[in-house]
């Protein structure tokens, strides 16, 4: 099962754009002292590997866990994807979810 992603977790490189990093749009439910990142929260503004100019700006978090949700929403776990096609690229291996 995969690990569970929080708020400051970032995504992996993808298409040759720098990762991201997510926000947590809540902090009522934590692990390890963070607050768990859910679909649809944001992920930092990053940009292209060789281009600064190319931007993914402002994307979300797209996919999340539909076994365990949060205020209504799916947490989001290692490797769920985001609206630029990153996946999250870190979780707290001791909070899984399937």
């Amino acid at each position: 099962m995969p690990a569970v992603s929080v708020d400051d977790h970032m995504t992996n490189i993808h298409s040759s754009f720098l990762p991201g990093t997510a926000s947590a749009s809540i902090d009522n439910f934590t692990i390890a002292g963070k607050a768990v990142l859910r679909q649809g929260d944001a992920i930092a503004t990053h940009g292209h590997v060789t281009d600064p100019k190319l931007k993914h700006i402002l994307p979300t978090i797209s996919e999340g866990a539909n076994t365990f949700s949060v205020a209504g929403k799916p947490i989001v776990r290692l490797g769920d994807g985001t609206s630029c096609g990153a996946q999250m690229a870190q979780g707290i291996s001791s909070f899984t979810v399937g």
